[in-house]
């Protein structure tokens, strides 16, 4: 881990952190101290605590530093390196909290870390139970959510039974070797997962959003989840309430959703472009639901193997991104500079689908360039690779 902190923390210092002379010191220290570089970090804080307690108070002030642009509030957290890489983003847990606040069971999270899920779940009212294997987050995770109950376990072999309850699981996806994207290699595996799944009454399984549709088990729905520009997971939902086989995207903090039940636009219809171009939410397209979104707008798909879509209008809502189509071309370097230099513009922001350029390197190739900030749409229709030039639609 960088600044020289390892990515999980000793029992002891965990003892000292949850303790009232470790909390006393937390809370009377200046949260800004956490953007001091490390070595100049603990040798302040030894100036003031002995070493062992000055090592884990640095510790926390650079974690809970690191946790500002993912969490609301961080001052009370108590942290690990590896916990803090896997805790929901606050939006997130609580939309999974209130689902399964609406399921009635006592909510047991099998794979608690920190204790992100685990506080949504208590906020939103519901009981709920946590399990970590490692005993120094265990005694971190209970902390923070306020003294809850959490006791130690493998979540691939729970100690009591999950018949009546629902089920938490966030397996990791770190191997000795880094991040892997292959769920037979996540802890525990997507196997052992969907087993767990299978035992509890309901449960929400969470899983990288690329993982692969054919994975998902077909008497379950999931949902893409994107907050912000960024796609977060997809939650796989199992129990009461379920429909199986809806797949649906989830846009936060609006709330904002379009699921597979809703009727989708011809597929032989139109085609081709229009006076607008829009480009669906990353949540949309990986839940594989630029159809129904296009039905919704009044819209058809410009072309069958990409997600952009076209309109006469644009029709507002925030899963996807209006354009007014200024010109369409065929792609040249040479011809899109000149087009930009000749009307006044220049590129602003570069979107790509089914295209072989990336945007740095196309904005490279163009050089410096001023006028009004336009749109670059770079894709392939047909075969033939096109540019569209567009200017993002203000809603009044």
């Amino acid at each position: 881990m960088s600044r020289g902190y390892t990515r999980t923390v000793d029992i002891e210092r965990a003892r000292y952190l949850v303790s009232a002379a470790g909390r006393e010191a937390l809370a009377g220290l200046d949260a800004e101290l956490g953007a001091v570089e490390a070595v100049a970090l603990s040798r302040a804080m030894r100036k003031r605590f002995p070493p062992a307690a000055a090592s884990a108070l640095a510790e926390q002030l650079t974690l809970r530093h690191r946790a500002r642009s993912r969490f609301e509030e961080t001052r009370e957290l108590l942290l690990t390196a590896e916990g803090l890489e896997m805790m929901t983003r606050a939006p997130v847990a609580r939309r999974r909290a209130e689902r399964l606040r609406m399921v009635g069971l006592l909510v047991v999270d099998l794979t608690c870390g920190v204790g992100g899920d685990l506080m949504a779940l208590g906020e939103a009212g519901v009981e709920a139970v946590g399990m970590e294997r490692d005993g120094a987050t265990a005694l971190l995770a209970a902390a923070n959510a306020g003294g809850g109950a959490v006791v130690r376990g493998d979540a691939a072999r729970p100690p009591f039974e999950l018949a009546g309850r629902a089920v938490v699981l966030d397996p990791s996806r770190r191997t000795g070797r880094g991040r892997t994207f292959d769920p037979a290699a996540f802890t525990p595996p997507w196997e052992v997962c969907l087993r767990l799944l299978d035992e509890a009454a309901a449960g929400a399984l969470k899983a990288p959003p690329g993982i692969d549709h054919r994975a998902i088990p077909a008497e379950a729905e999931v949902e893409f989840v994107q907050l912000g520009r960024v796609l977060r997971e997809a939650a796989v939902y199992t129990g009461p309430g379920v429909a199986a086989g809806l797949k649906r995207a989830v846009l936060l903090p609006s709330g904002e959703t379009v699921d597979s039940t809703e009727p989708e636009t011809d597929a032989g219809g139109r085609g081709g472009f229009g006076a607008w171009i829009a480009d669906p939410e990353s949540c949309v397209t990986r839940a594989g639901l630029v159809r129904q979104l296009a039905h919704r707008c009044g819209a058809w798909l410009i072309d069958p193997q990409l997600g952009y879509l076209a309109a006469d209008e644009p029709v507002a809502t925030p899963l996807a991104a209006w354009f007014e189509v200024l010109e369409v071309m065929a792609f040249s370097v040479a011809r899109l500079k000149e087009t930009l230099r000749r009307r006044g513009w220049r590129p602003g922001e570069v979107r790509r689908r089914a295209f072989p350029v990336e945007p740095d390197e196309l904005l490279r190739l163009l050089g410096p360039m001023n006028g009004e900030p336009v749109a670059l749409f770079c894709t392939t229709v047909g075969g033939a690779r096109k540019v569209v030039i567009g200017r993002r639609w203000k809603e009044t």
